[in-house]
């Protein structure tokens, strides 16, 4: 596994409801708890802790302790089928309240880091059906039982929160999947209640199109609205959160007004200005992208909290003189930081 993705799935910034769901059903298969977090460094108070914050590796063990311990080979769909839109907060908030299915499927893709991802995800229409497509499930081979879990545990999400947005009108057409067809097949039927077809070059979701221009049951666009801006909000903290993104940051925000060069930040951390470089970009960041943040978040506080200048700030953030800092917080946040901080 390359060395990034194996950093990336350490990332404890995640809330536990899919170890908790994983682990309610793994109980209906005399699977004791104990057993399910082995080796996850996870307690069972913390799955029911509403603060407690859980990596994709530690469902990835989790998972892995179910499935050896003996579970059913269905358990992946039976637990994606448990995953209602509830469980999934402020995220699952604002897909209820989209204006129509569509509008559903492009914040599900804007907002798919905030869901404890286990695997790439898409959308696309084609020949009159839409197209859910899942890739790169959690760095694993194709040929590993935990490959068909995922797939199987993503198909039984989407299949519920279909449902849970749209009512009984939702069905899907068919599913293929990358992995050999399983010995029984039934539960497929069962659970998902459309063709499946095995050995595919992809794995995929499908169902009619018609449905993407439908609204769903609790449809509100203003309330959409309101929430879009705590998903965005919640999708910065986990970026700066996790990685070496968060790292970077932290180290800024130790001396403001003397800021760390790349060189410095790489010895720091322990590792080349190069790798740094790379390892931000793959974050979909950078080294200036971070400094701004981190100015921009020092004179937001300054300007609330103290009754520095705007002299003052300027000079403190590093900015030559103040027209090149109000000039900066303008590009920032739309405002002057005048009427920021009347505000």
């Amino acid at each position: 596994m390359d060395n990034t993705l194996r950093w990336a799935l350490d990332q404890r910034i995640y809330a536990p409801y899919k170890i908790a769901t994983l682990a309610q059903v793994a109980a209906e298969a005399h699977i004791a708890i104990d057993v399910v977090l082995a080796g996850t460094g996870l307690r069972a108070a913390q799955l029911s802790d509403p603060q407690s914050k859980t990596s994709v590796r530690q469902l990835v063990t989790a998972s892995r302790n179910v499935m050896q311990a003996g579970a059913p080979a269905d358990t992946g769909l039976v637990a994606g089928s448990r995953m209602h839109i509830s469980s999934y907060g402020m995220y699952g908030y604002a897909l209820l309240c989209c204006a129509t299915l569509r509008d559903v499927t492009q914040l599900a893709v804007k907002y798919h880091r905030l869901a404890t991802p286990t695997a790439g995800m898409s959308f696309r229409e084609e020949d009159g059906e839409a197209v859910w497509s899942f890739d790169s499930i959690v760095g694993l081979d194709v040929a590993d039982p935990l490959y068909r879990f995922f797939v199987e545990f993503q198909f039984g999400i989407h299949t519920t929160l279909g449902k849970d947005l749209m009512g009984p009108v939702f069905k899907l057409s068919r599913v293929r999947a990358r992995y050999a067809a399983p010995a029984d097949r039934s539960p497929y039927q069962q659970q998902l209640r459309c063709k499946a077809e095995f050995d595919q070059p992809v794995n995929e979701l499908r169902f009619a199109a018609e449905l993407l221009d439908r609204h769903p049951t609790y449809h509100n666009p203003i309330t959409v609205a309101m929430v879009s801006e705590v998903c965005e909000r919640l999708l910065e903290e986990a970026r700066r959160d996790a990685g070496v993104g968060a790292q970077v940051s932290r180290l800024l925000m130790e001396v403001p007004g003397r800021f760390d060069d790349m060189e410095t930040l790489a010895r720091k951390l322990n590792t080349t200005s190069r790798t740094l470089r790379r390892r931000l970009h793959l974050e979909g960041t950078s080294y200036q992208d971070l400094l701004a943040e981190v100015r921009c978040n020092l004179a937001k506080e300054y300007l609330r909290s103290t009754r520095m200048t705007t002299e003052d700030i300027a000079e403190t953030l590093g900015f030559s003189d103040a027209a090149n800092f109000r000039h900066a917080f303008r590009r920032w946040t739309g405002r002057n930081p005048s009427d920021f901080r009347r505000v």
